[in-house]
């Protein structure tokens, strides 16, 4: 009988904790207000290195581009 009681004091007990904290979930959801602030990251250490990474990218990019282009032309001139 007292294994029963037990048994019933702690499921009592959980679901207070688990309103308890459906309540705080609630609470929280109204103190939420989106800003950009939110998401700001500090400044990086090595901006200039940021930059030639980038430039990197960009030419990378852009010749690829033109190997692409010049491979496609070279395959149209040779079917003509």
């Amino acid at each position: 009988m007292a294994h029963i009681a037990f048994g019933s004091g702690r499921a009592s007990r959980s679901s207070v904790e688990a309103a308890r904290e459906s309540d705080i979930a609630r609470e929280s959801e109204k103190n939420f207000h989106f800003s950009d602030d939110d998401f700001d990251f500090p400044p990086t250490a090595h901006p200039g290195r940021e930059l030639f990474t980038f430039t990197l990218f960009v030419l990378l990019v852009i010749s690829l581009s033109v190997w692409g282009g010049w491979k496609l032309i070279s395959l149209i001139i040779s079917l003509v």
